[in-house]
């Protein structure tokens, strides 16, 4: 990317869509973002901002609107012809390119925009207004191929989800460049105030039975609303600071047992000191092996103890927690609590959002081109799981659930 591409990515990426010096930290993050995802020194690029033109990104409407009296005097296009007459000795290749795209893209400009309206991308959707519908616009209008991308727009495929939620943007038939230049389109913040994020207008404009949706939630998929996640996504806020097993829910079971002598002081010690019983999944195994298998503790009491801990840490959700873990054989191995445990927490989470289905894809710019993703709906978080789409923190069979990180990050096995 030249100098001029690099500043255009930035703006686009800012709030406001434009900025002037002197620039803010946040500003200047942003920019140090887009030049390391394409390999550029930060430090040398940064000192040249000073030379930048004082308006480099001024866009076609800008300028209209900065020269709206000249403009006014030759709005007919007989007077346009002649302009151009009276200066074609003047333009050089650059210029006659620019004419050239104005025309091109005058051509498919109202076909486009009606077909943004029926997918809900037009500018009371967004804090910038027209200015977003416009940056989506360009980006489509700047693609190689824009005749091959129109065309599929008077007939986009429906999107398709497999059984096991997993599906790709490829299905659309369009070229991968295409579409990993799709995956970027972001239009800034929506009417309240939540960032577009990456594959949110892509996914709109790509399939039939996808839209944009404005009342809350990121999409609409067949009607309902879609919440869509990126790489490496939580399920509920990232924990913070240490906390010890012996202060968990767990903790007062095995204390508890110790004081009414069901399990000795040794037998209590070892547990609370295995560094294994760090892994939430593994301490339910192993406690559920020492005080209901070995010392023949109540099972009942003990499944409704697990289901008041285990609500309580996703979003004091019983209910959800009784819907998975129900009977004793959802602890006889590590790797079937730690579904149990997925399941509780992806739905409890959209019982939290609002929500019935939520798509993760795999798509970072600059860092994964990815195409794939999954799709988990509520009456489907059983098979999705089970198929091992979709896992938390990690593939491994413990998983990730860990005291002090008990919304670890999304992690996708869509091969």
């Amino acid at each position: 990317m030249n100098q001029q591409d690099i500043i255009r990515e930035w703006f686009y990426r800012l709030p406001s869509g434009y900025t002037n010096p002197p620039y803010s930290k946040k500003e200047m993050d942003v920019l140090h973002e887009v030049l390391a995802e394409n390999g550029m020194n930060g430090a040398m690029f940064t000192k040249n901002l000073e030379t930048i033109e004082e308006h480099p990104m001024e866009t076609l409407h800008e300028w209209k609107e900065s020269h709206k009296e000249k403009i006014n005097e030759a709005m007919q296009l007989p007077e346009i012809m002649n302009l151009l007459k009276d200066v074609k000795d003047q333009l050089d290749q650059e210029d006659l390119e620019d004419i050239q795209a104005v025309i091109i893209r005058s051509a498919f400009k109202g076909k486009l925009l009606k077909y943004f309206a029926a997918k809900e991308i037009v500018g009371d959707a967004y804090q910038l207004g027209e200015k977003s519908v416009r940056i989506l616009f360009n980006t489509i209008a700047s693609l190689p191929n824009v005749d091959q991308v129109l065309n599929y727009f008077q007939a986009p495929q429906d999107l398709v989800i497999a059984d096991d939620g997993r599906g790709t943007l490829e299905q659309s038939g369009l070229p991968k460049e295409t579409l990993l230049q799709m995956m970027t389109m972001q239009p800034g913040a929506d009417r309240g105030g939540n960032a577009t994020g990456p594959g949110e207008i892509a996914l709109a404009l790509l399939f039939r039975n996808v839209t944009n949706y404005t009342g809350g939630g990121d999409l609409a998929f067949d009607g309902k609303t879609l919440e869509v996640k990126g790489k490496d996504a939580r399920l509920g806020q990232q924990s913070r600071g240490k906390r010890k097993l012996e202060s968990t829910f767990l903790g007062f079971m095995l204390d508890n047992a110790a004081a009414k002598g069901i399990i000795t002081d040794d037998e209590y010690n070892e547990y609370i000191n295995d560094t294994d019983h760090n892994n939430i999944a593994i301490a339910i195994r192993d406690a559920y092996e020492l005080l209901v298998e070995d010392k023949g503790a109540d099972r009942m009491e003990f499944l409704q103890k697990i289901q008041k801990g285990v609500g309580a840490i996703f979003f004091e959700n019983i209910e959800v927690a009784q819907k998975y873990f129900n009977d004793s054989s959802d602890f006889k191995n590590v790797n079937q609590v730690m579904k149990q445990m997925v399941k509780i927490n992806l739905e409890s989470y959209m019982d939290k959002i609002k929500t019935s289905q939520i798509l993760f894809h795999n798509f970072r710019k600059g860092k994964s081109n990815d195409l794939r993703f999954a799709l988990v709906k509520l009456e489907d978080i059983d098979p999705v799981v089970e198929a091992g789409t979709i896992r938390l923190g990690s593939q491994k069979t413990e998983g990730s659930f860990f005291w002090d990180n008990t919304n670890p990050s999304v992690k996708l096995k869509l091969g």
